[in-house]
């Protein structure tokens, strides 16, 4: 019997995530494997929705965003590993593969010690998977992010006032960091480094006697969000406007970047899979290389810059 792999995306949609797909289908393909989709993430898995799929088929997904295979939450799944693991015995599953943040690698970690082969892909435009640099539709979250940030800032260069734009990112500020900085933003808000009220208003007024107007980047998971805003609001005595992107930064086609991304890991992960290992495959220094499980840790830091 040929092996099989099944491919799971679970938790998000990241632009890419249909790339990277494609990549591992084809790279198993040719190896002479056959390669399952699981329908509807780690619930489809426990249900044994899976059905086979081909790199030609996946190949007209692969420039688009979402996740042609759906996806899901479970939020107890770890309590149903004997499901799922019966599933995929009941299949001929050889390997799995599993494409997510990092509650998702969680699951694909505990399947690993429940006995499955299984290899964990980043793919969360959040950016927060321990071990990896980088991660499948961070690049095309920052892109949109920036688009938004820099059409805010028309608005408030012809008409000066406040203005804040808040991205994704759970409880981390990795996108919102990077395209705060990269967009020249007068403050940030970011879980891991809240600001006192005093010294927001310090920076806001500083950019208001510069130039006019004022332009916050702030990431969805800042402790009591709209409450600061609304204080900075009777505080400098100005309006703001609050643009709230919400679930469309994680929808869109993929940037060349991801498709690239999720091809290198994407077949990295295939290769992995077809010589019998399990783990992560990680971005690290521009290349995809293979983590353990049991070496990553718990949470990524972020890198706060002055």
């Amino acid at each position: 019997m040929p092996h099989k792999a099944a491919i799971l995306s679970s938790g998000g949609d990241s632009p890419g995530i249909n790339a990277a797909i494609w990549a591992a289908a084809q790279r198993l393909e040719a190896a002479g494997w056959a390669v399952l989709g699981v329908q509807g993430g780690y619930a489809g898995l426990l249900r044994g929705d899976l059905i086979p799929v081909s790199s030609v088929q996946l190949l007209r997904h692969a420039r688009r965003g979402g996740t042609t295979l759906g996806t899901s939450r479970v939020t107890d799944f770890g309590a149903q590993l004997d499901v799922a693991t019966r599933q995929l015995e009941q299949r001929g599953v050889t390997g799995l593969m599993v494409l997510g943040g990092n509650g998702s690698l969680r699951g694909a970690s505990a399947l690993e010690r429940a006995g499955v082969r299984v290899i964990g892909l980043p793919a969360t435009i959040d950016n927060d998977v321990a071990g990896s640099d980088d991660s499948i539709g961070f690049d095309s979250a920052v892109a949109l992010g920036l688009q938004l940030l820099d059409n805010l800032r028309d608005t408030l260069e012809s008409l000066p006032r406040l203005g804040a734009l808040e991205t994704l990112g759970g409880d981390t500020g990795f996108l919102a960091q990077q395209i705060g900085i990269i967009g020249g933003a007068d403050a940030l808000l970011l879980p891991e480094r809240p600001v006192s009220a005093d010294d927001l208003e310090f920076q806001i007024r500083a950019a208001l006697a510069r130039q006019g107007f004022a332009l916050i980047v702030a990431s969805e998971g800042y402790p009591q969000l709209e409450h600061t805003l609304a204080e900075l609001e009777l505080r400098v005595e100005q309006r703001l406007r609050f643009s709230r992107p919400s679930h469309a930064m994680r929808g869109g086609n993929p940037s060349a970047h991801d498709r690239a991304l999720a091809w290198r890991i994407g077949t990295t992960g295939a290769d992995a899979l077809i010589a019998g290992q399990t783990g992560l495959i990680a971005a690290q220094g521009g290349r995809a290389v293979r983590l353990e499980f049991t070496d990553l840790p718990l949470q990524k830091a972020l890198n706060l810059l002055p």
